[in-house]
């Protein structure tokens, strides 16, 4: 196997946490070929992540029948119980994947813990939703840019690495400021998707605030982007699917979408497997708008948080494409801002021209959609995804180098 730095113990074995999220990233996908290559080498099927979910609790919850029973056939355990109480069994009843109920169920699966319950906030959880400030250990940060919020660093938490953002409460004149929630904080430490990057929590001191997130090494696109100039269409195709497969997830969250209103290649990360993850989706849930008249604060260069006249979903789609284009084309990619403070889509001076990548039709015509100034040429994710999934179809037929799904 991979060489294990320390993290968590499972029978005895260390597994470092990177290798741990790779695991659990196969079982979500629905990857079974990874997933099993893996387990051959020796991983144990029951390792969890940081909310102890287990990779037969993201199978469940996706509807990979095919993931669950290899998993079991690893004498993977049918009862682990997460952080919420939630067994693979209560997840794939909520979720109605009867067939992978029936698995279960003849595997031993047990009683459920929370059928009533499911997607509930608990008393326990408002009562934990701050980090002890002492168990983060900073004897030897090093920075990492995980996004273009505050200043982050790689620091140890539990002998795990994750990345520590320190970010002022106060950000803005004109009434923005930061308003922590025990019940937000909780609903971003319960989403779960393998093309975004895992929230872990807060730690709320005097006039800052330090968020905690999942850390990966192998930076993010902008770096990628710096390195390459630009990438070939097969690798910006399967980019491109990682990000749209992320966002409709916050799209389609209910009963309100979750807008991240700041994609950006630096908050786009690349993890062990490969596939990119999006971050700092947390920041516009953890901002509100209030009054206030203090004409003494001091305005950060950091982008417009409270700019609503911009449609909910308009500005993360149009950055998609902004970021599909420059993944093509190469261009500008350090002038990722140029539209961060506008206010519509009349404002943006910004039209696609493909003069160096080779491109299909479709292609061409998705990102011109999504950078449209009229809002409704642009396509929600689930629309974005099904086009480019009939892309990358195309692109195998043609022999190219293969798409990860």
């Amino acid at each position: 196997m991979d060489e294990i730095k320390v993290g968590k113990v499972w029978d005895g074995h260390h597994y470092d946490m990177q290798v741990i999220g790779k695991f659990l990233s196969y079982a979500s996908r629905g990857d079974r070929v990874g997933l099993n290559m893996m387990l051959i080498k020796g991983i144990s099927p029951d390792v969890q992540d940081y909310d102890n979910r287990t990779a037969l609790h993201l199978a469940a919850s996706e509807g990979h029948a095919p993931i669950v029973e290899l998993l079991l056939h690893h004498n993977a355990n049918c009862n682990p119980i997460d952080r919420w109480q939630r067994t693979p069994l209560s997840d794939a009843r909520f979720y109605g994947h009867r067939d992978i109920c029936r698995i279960l169920e003849v595997n031993g699966g047990g009683k459920d813990f929370c059928d009533d319950q499911q997607m509930t906030v608990r008393q326990e959880d408002l009562n934990e939703v701050n980090f002890d400030i002492s168990e983060l250990d900073s004897e030897d940060p090093s920075v990492n840019v995980q996004g273009i919020f505050g200043e982050s660093v790689k620091v140890k938490w539990r002998g795990t690495w994750v990345v520590k953002t320190v970010i002022g409460k106060q950000i803005y004149c004109h009434g923005l400021k930061m308003i922590p929630s025990a019940k937000v904080n909780t609903l971003l430490r319960e989403l779960r998707h393998p093309n975004i990057l895992q929230f872990l929590g807060l730690i709320e001191k005097e006039e800052e605030m330090v968020l905690i997130a999942e850390y990966l090494s192998k930076g993010n696109l902008e770096d990628i982007l710096k390195q390459r100039v630009r990438l070939d269409q097969p690798t910006a195709l399967r980019y491109a699917l990682d990000i749209a497969r992320g966002m409709n997830y916050l799209h389609a969250h209910k009963p309100l979408p979750i807008v991240h209103n700041h994609l950006n290649i630096r908050n786009l990360l690349l993890d062990e497997g490969g596939h990119l993850k999006i971050g700092e989706y947390w920041m516009q849930m953890l901002y509100e708008q209030i009054n206030s008249n203090d004409d003494n604060c001091q305005r950060r260069d950091i982008p417009n948080m409270g700019s609503t006249e911009f449609s909910d979903t308009e500005k993360d789609i149009f950055s998609f494409g902004y970021i599909y284009y420059q993944m093509l084309e190469g261009k500008d990619f350090q002038d990722n801002y140029s539209f961060e403070h506008s206010k519509d889509l009349e404002s943006i001076d910004f039209k696609p021209r493909f003069l160096i990548s080779r491109s299909s039709k479709r292609i061409k015509e998705l990102i011109e959609n999504c950078t449209s100034k009229c809002p409704t040429q642009m396509p929600p994710f689930d629309v974005v995804i099904r086009l480019l999934e009939e892309e990358s179809f195309y692109l195998k037929k043609l022999g190219c180098t293969p798409v990860c799904n």
